[in-house]
């Protein structure tokens, strides 16, 4: 389980929880807040829940609650930063209370909701597994933050497919600033929807919301690709008045990669082929159908074609 402030009087929480208890029990929950220099007061509000798996739950599914205060006393505040405190979770099928967060003084800044954020543009990955290819994801993640800029970020989660060859990929970049790894491989444990991605894109979304422009959600075997007319901040700037967007998926033909990585290959070894192969297709094309129409033609006319 996770918890994050949303704003000044906002509270998010994720987390596992029983399946048929979600389905059929429908336990219902209440954020608490105490204080830290006055733990005989208390703020109590009904938590939102939100399931957030579309019903692909299995024995696990996701849980989001959204706690809001309302209260303006200053005694019972969750709004002053430099005072601290702690968030609990109360529920119908539990007796005491969960310690969702615990804020020592000074440890948030009510500017840190409203400001400029670091990026202009994060990614959150679903949860890695299996046998990975090195080379793959090393062009995937060249290619995306060269799509991106320089203010960017990825936010990477392992779930037992980072191999030593793939955390090598990984490194220069995070020096660089540009990665960030998760190890969420503890959440495997517990059975949920495709090793528990709702849970892991629900924590990035709320850990990471204040921290960027937009964030993005799409797999390592799925490239955004733009028309070489359109560059990718003109497409940002047209939904500058929206919240969401969603991309429309073309499938890749497979019989276009290689099964083997090409290796080191110089660009005008690229230009030869390129040229090759786009002009030897172009004049074949051609050439069928000069001949179709002159066999469409001798057919419609009775005109024998001469050997």
């Amino acid at each position: 389980m996770s918890a994050y402030r949303g704003g000044p009087q906002t509270f998010s929480i994720i987390g596992l929880s029983s399946k048929p208890l979600q389905v059929f029990g429908r336990p219902e929950y209440q954020c608490e807040y105490y204080r830290a220099n006055n733990n005989t007061s208390r703020s109590i509000v009904t938590a939102h829940k939100i399931l957030p798996d579309w019903g692909f739950g299995r024995v696990y599914t996701v849980v989001v609650l959204n706690c809001t205060f309302t209260t303006t006393h200053p005694s019972l505040s969750v709004a002053d930063a430099s005072a601290g405190g702690k968030l609990l979770l109360r529920s119908t099928t539990f007796i005491n209370p969960i310690p969702a967060l615990v804020e020592p003084p000074h440890s948030w800044d009510p500017f840190q909701f409203s400001s400029s954020p670091k990026y202009d543009y994060l990614y959150c990955g679903s949860p890695l597994y299996g046998d990975l290819s090195p080379q793959r994801m090393r062009e995937w993640l060249a290619y995306h933050i060269r799509l991106f800029g320089k203010r960017s970020h990825f936010v990477i989660h392992d779930a037992g497919g980072i191999h030593s060859q793939l955390l090598s990929v990984f490194k220069p970049w995070i020096q660089l600033g540009y990665v960030t790894l998760h190890d969420v491989t503890q959440q495997e444990r517990f059975d949920g929807y495709y090793h528990n991605q709702f849970l892991v894109l629900n924590d990035c979304l709320h850990r990471y919301r204040f921290h960027s422009n937009w964030i993005f959600f799409f797999d390592v075997d799925e490239y955004i690709y733009l028309p070489s007319y359109l560059s990718f901040a003109s497409v940002m700037a047209s939904f500058r008045n929206f919240t969401q967007f969603t991309f429309a998926q073309i499938p890749i033909a497979n019989n276009l990669c290689l099964t083997q990585d090409a290796g080191i290959t110089s660009k005008y070894v690229h230009f030869l082929y390129s040229f090759f192969i786009n002009h030897f297709f172009f004049k074949f094309s051609l050439l069928i159908l000069l001949n179709y129409l002159l066999l469409y033609f001798s057919i419609a006319g009775d005109i024998r074609l001469p050997h």
